[in-house]
């Protein structure tokens, strides 16, 4: 995830502005859970889930809520948390176990020490995402411990994957891991305001093929990398169409790879790009790949007979968009009210698992979690113990609103 955000003023109706949180939220739960889940060194790449996905099972289970482990590949797995409801429309809280790598920068807190210091857990995915999870069980155990009985279920979906492909979501779509849901809430960090809209995801990979030549005789060859770069200056100054977003604002495209040559003195035959572009609801990836593969094409003939492109996509999630006045909504920030007070809602100009798995089941869904956006992916990544403790009276607020 990134942490670009766009807001806008909302009113909800009813609800006092600011309420006491329950004692019911276990805080040492809450802390002891991120701590935890932080020492497992889930880098992406390459994962390695299975083993805090196997913890946070049998953690689950402890604590009076079902669990069932959803193996993906050698090493890498999701985990289902349930407490039991007796119908459908399902209320699905969703949160990744994987992060990314420490980075080069200089940590004063070690990555995956979990410290506690002055109200603060330190430590990859303490913000993005591992304490959000652990406000998603809290807040589930806390309802069990209290008798709630669900008129549907409350489901936590941990996933595998999330920062390289969703792929953790994407076979919990393949799947029908949630069937029967009605909504889902990403515990993404939001600084627990309330986010209902999301870009769409696009990578695009573009290969030139020209053709090989000594150096000094470049007539000879068909110069790939030549090529590639007067594409590039093509694709940014074109004009997608798109209508702009009051929650999105504009789309974007961004050129963030670009592999090509070997040698000085040949003339390279083969060049690589990779293309970035965050696309709006009033979009169609599809289309815009197709737009891409015929300025290439097109292109490509004007500069050489002989130079070839090939054009595909390895990441294709849509834009989402929630609806102001959907229950989901409404709800959400309720609870938030009754917590923290008012929230700004609005939305993001990243991507989340919602996009591999609220078109499968149809179902709406807000980004609202505990730490702030800018944090994710930071040295020294940290959140407050009070926004976990926080984030965990909210989604079980939330439930109490929506299946109870």
């Amino acid at each position: 995830m990134a942490p670009h955000t766009i807001a806008f003023p909302f009113d909800v109706e009813t609800a006092p502005r600011k309420g006491h949180m329950d004692s019911h939220i276990d805080r040492d739960l809450v802390i002891d859970l991120t701590r935890d889940l932080i020492r497992f060194r889930s880098v992406n790449p390459p994962g390695n889930e299975q083993e805090v996905a196997e913890f946070l099972g049998q953690r689950m289970e402890q604590l009076g809520l079902e669990s069932r482990l959803e193996p993906l590949e050698p090493g890498r797995a999701n985990v289902i948390g349930r407490l039991p409801g007796k119908g459908a429309g399902h209320l699905v809280f969703t949160g990744h176990l994987d992060v990314v790598p420490p980075g080069g920068q200089e940590w004063k807190h070690e990555p995956f020490d979990a410290e506690l210091i002055d109200g603060r857990i330190y430590g990859r995915g303490s913000c993005d995402m591992k304490g959000g999870v652990a406000a998603i069980v809290a807040a589930m155990a806390a309802l069990q411990r209290r008798g709630f009985r669900p008129r549907a279920d409350v489901l936590i979906a941990a996933t595998a994957g999330e920062e390289a492909g969703m792929i953790g979501a994407q076979a919990m779509s393949d799947r029908g891991s949630l069937k029967g849901s009605g909504y889902l809430v990403v515990a993404e960090p939001s600084d627990l305001d309330v986010f209902i809209a999301e870009k769409g995801v696009l990578w695009v990979r573009i290969r030139a093929l020209g053709r090989t030549a000594h150096g000094s005789m470049p007539w000879l060859g068909v110069n790939a990398v030549s090529f590639m770069s007067r594409l590039i200056s093509r694709l940014e100054e074109h004009s997608f169409d798109y209508m702009e977003s009051e929650l999105l604002g504009k789309p974007t495209l961004s050129v963030n790879t670009i592999s090509g040559g070997n040698k000085i003195n040949v003339v390279p035959d083969v060049c690589d790009i990779e293309v970035d572009l965050r696309t709006l609801p009033s979009q169609d990836n599809d289309e815009v790949i197709e737009i891409i593969r015929e300025l290439a094409e097109g292109l490509a003939a004007e500069f050489h007979p002989d130079l070839r492109v090939e054009v595909w996509s390895d990441q294709n999630k849509p834009p989402l968009e929630t609806q102001r006045s959907e229950k989901l909504v409404e709800a959400t920030v309720e609870a938030v009210r009754s917590v923290r007070g008012e929230p700004a809602v609005g939305g993001v100009t990243y991507g989340t698992d919602a996009a591999a798995i609220c078109p499968t089941y149809g179902i709406p869904m807000v980004i609202c979690g505990p730490g702030a956006p800018g944090m994710a992916h930071q040295p020294d990544e940290n959140v407050e113990v009070e926004q976990l403790v926080q984030a965990a009276d909210i989604y079980a607020r939330l439930a109490r609103i929506l299946v109870g």
